[in-house]
Formats: structure tokens, C-alpha cells, sequence
């Protein structure tokens, strides 16, 4: 069973295992903790009371707009429908703050799942510590 629990302006102890062994361990990223984290809603999605999926998301106050980010699902995990889940539950609290669209920096490796589950690229790819991210954006319904 899938169920998410919600955490506003810090970051849970199970979402920073998750993002340390995806974004850390797994794909060798450096600069994972920011200040974002203390101004982000933190979504941490369990699978049978296990701690498997994360995503944050923040009002960017410069832009104007909201922003998705360290979106992450346990490499054992994927390909079962958790990220698509956990993207919904993402929305669900968007819409409750009226969002009408959400930003996100999308890695290369996930740019078709972001694009199958309706986010559009805008601009060409750039480099985030030296791995290809592209700007996306999706409108909430």
C-alpha cells in the first residue's frame, strides 16, 4: 500500500536518506543540502510503511512560481507506478495553494518520464554538476 506523508519547511530524516542514497550514493551528485529545504514542502511516499520516494517543492519567489525538485524514488522501487503516484500527491497540494503550473530541472536520464507524465521542455539542456538538466513545466489541473 501507497502513503505519503507531508513535512513543511524541514526535511525529514527519511528524505534525506532517500536523497543521499539516490542523489549521493547512486548517482554521485555533491551539492545535495541547500536552504531550499528550509522553505519547501517535503513529501516523503512509503510503500508498505516503507520509506521509498521523495520530492519537495517551493514557492521560488524571484520567478514567481512554484518548483519541484529532488524528486526520487529507491533504485528497487522504480518502474511500479511509486513515481507517478508520488507526482499526484504532488499536485493534490499544489492545487490546495492554487498553483496553476509547476517548474522543475530535469536530469537527462529522467526527461521521458517527466515528458510521459505531461511536463514540457522549455530551452536545451545545460549543465548541474556537470550532469544535462532541462527546464520543464506542467499545468496544473
Amino acid at each position: 500500500m501507497i502513503t505519503f506523508k507531508t513535512f513543511y519547511n524541514f526535511l525529514p530524516s527519511e528524505g534525506k536518506n532517500i536523497r543521499e542514497t539516490v542523489f549521493v550514493k547512486e548517482q554521485g551528485f555533491n551539492e545535495e543540502f541547500d536552504e531550499i529545504d528550509d522553505i519547501s514542502t517535503h513529501i516523503i511516499c512509503y510503500f508498505d510503511n516503507v520509506p521509498v520516494g521523495y520530492a519537495r517543492f517551493y514557492f521560488d519567489e524571484k520567478n514567481k512560481r512554484y518548483v519541484l525538485g529532488r524528486f526520487a524514488i529507491l533504485k528497487e522501487y522504480r518502474l511500479k507506478g511509486i513515481g507517478k503516484k508520488l507526482l499526484e500527491e504532488t499536485y493534490k497540494k499544489l492545487k490546495n495553494r492554487n498553483a496553476k503550473e509547476i517548474y522543475l530541472s530535469a536530469q537527462k536520464r529522467a526527461y521521458d518520464f517527466y515528458k510521459k507524465n505531461g511536463f514540457e521542455s522549455i530551452g536545451d539542456f545545460y549543465l548541474e554538476e556537470n550532469y544535462p538538466h532541462i527546464l520543464m513545466k506542467k499545468e496544473i489541473k
